[in-house]
């Protein structure tokens, strides 16, 4: 959505994010955080009712990004751009109980475009069969993508603890292993944990550096002690192929 946002702003167009507000308690608005601290000018809308809180800034915004809008039906949409992790496609084929699908794989033909995340990490095969699934659902281009990592750090050879609360956390441990992070420990907590004190007192028990992604950053950094090191890897996407699917789509917004 950041790099959505980033693009529309360089064809010139007036951007504003729309979102319904972030679940999870205090730990909830780690989303929200990030996409300030990369997008500060950018108007960002929390309230259930999307409709009305871009009625309230339409006259200075010329296109709307939703962030997690692909369920929110009963607002029209001009693009619909669906994200699939490579590592882990399809939440076990099914919604719950049985799966982590929010939708079944058919509302994939709603997309106007699917980008597959994380293509990197995963073999060939792997990456054609999540193409032949996605392919079987959706008329949509289907666009390939990884997550290009950025730190101020040297992380080659070093020893650390791999801290963090998202979604696939096993995907950022195997880009950080990919990096020659020799990693110590992992310690994998629920999306969007919010972290305590005693969180952070176990974390650096060890002394050994801690490297978090910054989704964690922002909430760890108030806590933290000056030592050990709390080493935070960004990511920015890079488009591998079909960046001329993107462009076609975001120039007509």
């Amino acid at each position: 959505m950041i790099r959505a946002c980033e693009e529309l702003r360089r064809r010139g167009r007036r951007v504003a994010i729309l979102s319904r507000g972030y679940r999870g308690g205090p730990g909830g608005n780690d989303e929200a955080k990030v996409i300030a601290r990369h997008l500060p000018d950018v108007p960002h809308l929390q309230d259930p009712d999307r409709f009305a809180a871009g009625s309230r800034i339409a006259a200075d915004t010329d296109v709307f990004v939703l962030d997690d809008g692909f369920q929110h039906l009963p607002l029209h949409r001009d693009a619909d751009i669906v994200l699939v992790d490579a590592t882990d496609p399809f939440g076990g084929g099914f919604c719950p109980p049985a799966g982590r699908l929010r939708e079944p794989l058919s509302a994939l033909d709603r997309a106007t475009a699917v980008v597959l995340t994380r293509c990197d990490l995963v073999d060939r095969a792997s990456l054609g069969e999540t193409m032949r699934v996605v392919r079987a659902h959706s008329a949509a281009p289907v666009v390939t993508s990884a997550f290009r990592p950025r730190c101020e750090t040297e992380l080659g050879g070093l020893e650390a603890t791999v801290a963090c609360g998202i979604g696939n956390p096993h995907a950022f441990a195997l880009m950080l292993e990919r990096m020659g992070v020799v990693i110590a420990e992992r310690r994998f907590f629920r999306d969007h944990h919010a972290y305590t004190p005693a969180d952070v007192a176990a974390l650096a028990a060890a002394g050994r550096p801690v490297v978090v992604t910054e989704k964690d950053a922002v909430k760890l950094e108030p806590l933290w002690p000056p030592e050990p090191p709390l080493i935070v890897v960004k990511v920015g996407l890079e488009i591998l192929d079909g960046a001329a699917h993107l462009d076609a789509i975001l120039d007509r917004l």
